[in-house]
This record gives structure tokens, C-alpha cells and sequence, in this order.
């Protein structure tokens, strides 16, 4: 079942909706081929998980991949299956994931600010935060993702950048944690102009293509 275009995707979809047609039998009976169907659904109509048409199948696909039955096939497809061990998304366009640990903020250079005037020279929306930062002792939980457009500037700060003095601390139980604290080492802050904060999903995931080219990522 080669998906060319959204136009015809939505004509497939219309049609599995409506029961199926002669010509459709194969992709209506086979599950390999509903699964690819419905993952090239455009939004507009309701997207992969459509109660009408993908959504019984869509929870089929996901109680497999759970339990280790693996990927269903459709051999007219040109659509393929990459297995991924990632909690995140990929980062939308124009945006690329900052480093582990990176403290980031988003906004401005302030007008006729000095390159080294700190803080004072950037103009923030939100308080700084770390990408991917670790939240708990045991290395269980991980923070948002920053998604960071195009740099701005950067300054440097003592002790924990968003300004509360036991957060480093906490991260570990130690001072210091992030460069800065006790130890009396800067922690450098990125201001990017924009950035957008992917939230931790589950690790067990799917990237899916089409004729080559990454179409979705689908966590389970």
C-alpha cells in the first residue's frame, strides 16, 4: 500500500471507514496493512489513534510491542520500522536538543548591552533551567528536554542559576553539582531565542518511515 499524499491517505481512511471496498479487501483484512494506514493518517483526520477507523488496531500495535510480538508487516508498504530507546521526541524543526546538563533560558540580548554585562544584558521570559536534568538520587527520573533555537548570548552565574541557592544540592547531595555552589566555580547559562521543553515519555519506541523519510516517533 504505497501512501503518497495526504489526500489519498484520506481517501483510504474514508473508505476502511465506511467498511472497506473490493479493491481495499487486503488492506481492511490485514493488520500489518491497517497499522501502516493508520500511522500515515493525517491529523486532520483524526490521526493514528481515529476511534472510527485505527483506533482498535492502533491499541492491537501497542499491546504487541509491549509484550514482545513485534512489528506487524505489510509487504506493499513502502513503510519502514526502526526500533529507538529514547524518553524524548524529536525536537521540531528549527530547534535542536541542548546538551545533557546544559542550563539554557530563553529571550533577548537587551539593547546596547554590554557583551559581558551578565544577566543585567539579557532580557529572560521563565527562569533558566537544565536540560535533561537529573531530578532524583537514583538516576530514576529525568527532566524535560530543551529544544533550543538560535543563540543569543550567554552569561555566568554563581551557584544555582533559577536563583534557588538548595537546588543544586538537592540533585545529588552535594554542592556544586551543576559547576557551581561551594566550589566557587561559574555555571554558564545559553540564551537561545526560543526553546521548547520535550517531556520525558516512555524509553521504548518506534520511528517510522516513509520511502526513507522520518514521518513520526511512536512511544509505548
Amino acid at each position: 500500500m504505497t501512501m503518497k499524499n495526504g489526500s489519498r491517505l484520506m481517501l483510504v481512511m474514508s473508505i476502511l471507514a465506511s467498511g472497506g471496498h473490493a479493491s481495499m479487501a487486503r488492506a481492511d483484512d490485514d493488520y500489518g496493512c491497517r497499522i501502516v494506514i493508520c500511522l500515515g493518517n493525517p491529523s486532520s483526520n483524526g490521526g493514528p489513534w481515529a476511534p472510527t477507523t485505527c483506533g482498535a488496531a492502533m491499541d492491537h500495535l501497542m499491546n504487541d510491542l509491549r509484550h514482545g510480538r513485534g512489528w506487524p508487516q505489510c509487504k506493499d508498504s513502502d513503510m519502514t520500522v526502526r526500533q529507538d530507546n529514547t524518553p524524548y521526541d524529536p525536537c521540531p524543526a528549527g530547534t535542536t536538543a541542548a546538551a545533557a546538563g546544559a542550563w539554557v533560558a530563553e529571550g533577548q540580548r537587551k539593547a546596547g548591552a554590554r557583551p559581558y554585562s551578565g544577566t543585567s544584558g539579557f532580557a529572560l521570559v521563565g527562569t533558566p533551567r537544565p536540560s535533561v536534568a537529573d531530578l532524583s538520587s537514583d538516576n530514576a527520573y529525568y527532566g524535560p528536554q530543551a529544544c533550543v533555537g538560535s543563540q543569543v548570548g550567554a552569561y555566568q552565574v554563581y551557584g544555582d542559576p533559577s536563583g534557588d541557592a538548595s537546588a543544586v544540592s538537592r540533585r545529588d547531595g552535594r554542592s556544586g553539582r551543576d559547576g557551581g555552589g561551594d566550589d566557587g566555580d561559574p555555571v554558564t547559562v545559553t540564551v537561545y531565542d526560543h526553546i521548547v521543553w520535550q517531556q520525558p515519555q516512555s524509553p521504548n519506541a518506534v520511528d517510522v518511515y516513509e520511502a526513507g523519510q522520518f514521518q513520526t516517533r511512536i512511544h509505548y
